[in-house]
């Protein structure tokens, strides 16, 4: 019954993907274009490789912008893990860990 009320609405429910979360967390880290632009080729590789089905995709977006922050400013990541962490997400450190191959390609 909730899907044909839906239908009807035309409402569109979509399975949440990495990009849903990437303008959040890149907007809390006051990314610009070059980064906004790393950060996206880096999502690309990062579906690339089975290993991060296991995680949430906020949890693998809020790591890629937190991995292209460590680069440019220290102080914008700790912004992105203290907004991610309220989300009750104990998996990020582990996600990071399973990122760092994407290291070589910023």
């Amino acid at each position: 019954m909730e899907w044909m009320v839906q239908e009807v609405l035309k409402f569109q429910c979509f399975q949440p993907t990495i990009y849903n979360f990437l303008w959040f967390y890149l907007k809390a880290a006051n990314a610009d274009a070059v980064m906004e632009k790393r950060v996206t080729c880096l999502a690309l590789l990062a579906l690339s490789g089975p290993d991060q089905l296991c995680y949430w995709p906020s949890t693998i977006a809020a790591a890629l912008v937190i991995l292209a922050c460590l680069e440019h400013n220290e102080k914008a990541s700790n912004k992105v893990i203290g907004i991610h962490i309220r989300s009750k997400d104990e998996n990020l450190h582990e996600c990071m860990e399973s990122l760092e191959w994407l290291l070589r390609y910023i």
